[in-house]
């Protein structure tokens, strides 16, 4: 087989083991999932319903152009219907734009640690990239714009960012974009920007008139519990869809995750209040750490980063004790965060399940 040799650079994503296995080697009644940052509730009843309306009529491939629901995000966020794409998941819109703007002669910055598929499109299209650092869990800006070469083609950025949580205000986003050159494409990743309860919140949707060069991606994955069907929209240039279409496969949104995200789309209260539950249990579980003496990360987004150097195990070990008392968490060192693990917000009762796991592992060993 003649593979292709950037293949050699790249590890297939792993995801965690599978449920079944974990309770029956811990001999577990209870697990609480908290490791993939997903909200613990699923579709809203309505979006069952409408999904159940139509599944006589899954013999028929789905609306390849998404119009409908090209119509109603054009109309929410401001924008012509003509500036917005879809993808299986935003994950695919990254792979596009990877296809689309990247080679061996296309650079690419992004910041890291962040989420992982920055890298693999690099990799996986041969470009050089510049990843660069975090400053104390927070962007470097000045160090990103510095990391442009005349070469660049995408810029990448997450807010809130993906492990850290990380939030830039709008005014700091928008003198960050005015600062990067025209000709380079800035790739806004908004995953988590529905879980934001920052009252200087805006629209960036808006930004798109005075920076065409911006491309802003969603997903249905999080708040809106839809992460078992894969559908996630970008809002860009005409051009930059014009590109991703060219090189989409075709009817890459299946029906069932159309509606699905038609029918949420129209219940913003719904939204709200899951943004809201989200934002009080992440507020409750950080003070809760806070009086133990367990520090974390601030987070605008839907999980914490919590510190684990302070406990009374080694901090490599933390993820795998945890998942021994049935709380399944994501370890920082698989995401270049020593030290620290990332904690999903989930309901009330398994924040208190990890809350009381990790008590636990602070006075375990001896220590304090």
């Amino acid at each position: 087989m003649r593979l292709n040799p950037v293949l050699e650079r790249l590890t297939p994503y792993r995801a965690g083991p599978p449920l079944a296995e974990v309770r029956r080697q811990y001999q577990l009644d209870r697990i609480s999932i908290l490791s993939a940052n997903e909200v613990p509730w699923g579709p809203f009843p309505e979006v069952v319903e409408a999904m159940k309306s139509v599944l006589d009529g899954l013999n028929r491939y789905p609306d390849g152009a998404c119009n409908e629901l090209r119509d109603i995000i054009a109309e929410q966020r401001g924008v012509d219907a003509e500036c917005v794409t879809f993808g299986n998941g935003s994950c695919e819109l990254l792979m596009l734009l990877g296809q689309a703007f990247l080679s061996p002669q296309h650079h690419v910055v992004f910041p890291h640690p962040s989420f992982v598929m920055y890298r693999l499109i690099a990799l996986a299209n041969g470009a050089p990239y510049a990843a660069v650092a975090l400053k104390d869990l927070d962007y470097d800006l000045d160090a990103m714009l510095a990391a442009v070469r005349d070469n660049t083609s995408l810029l990448i950025i997450c807010n809130p960012n993906n492990p850290t949580g990380s939030y830039l205000e709008p005014e700091v986003m928008r003198g960050f974009i005015e600062r990067v050159p025209p000709e380079v494409v800035i790739v806004l990743d908004e995953a988590y920007d529905e879980f934001v309860t920052s009252p200087r919140h805006e629209e960036s949707a808006a930004w798109l008139k005075d920076h065409p060069n911006l491309v802003i991606l969603h997903t249905f994955s999080k708040v809106y519990g839809l992460a078992g069907l894969r559908v996630g929209y970008g809002i860009a240039h005409p051009d930059v869809v014009q590109a991703l279409d060219k090189i989409r496969q075709p009817f890459n949104v299946d029906s069932l995750a159309q509606v699905a995200a038609v029918t949420s789309l129209r219940l913003p209260d719904r939204m709200e209040e899951r943004r809201r539950r989200i934002a009080e249990e992440r507020d409750r579980v950080a003070a809760r750490l806070h009086d133990m003496g367990i520090g974390y990360h601030p987070s605008e987004a839907n999980f914490l980063l919590v510190d684990v150097t302070g406990l009374g195990i080694p901090g490599p070990e933390v993820a795998q004790a945890l998942l021994e008392r049935g709380v399944l968490t994501r370890s920082g060192y698989a995401m270049d965060c020593p030290g620290w693990i990332r904690v999903t917000i989930g309901e009330v009762e398994e924040g208190d399940q990890f809350l009381s796991a990790i008590a636990e592992l602070r006075t375990a060993g001896g220590g304090v």
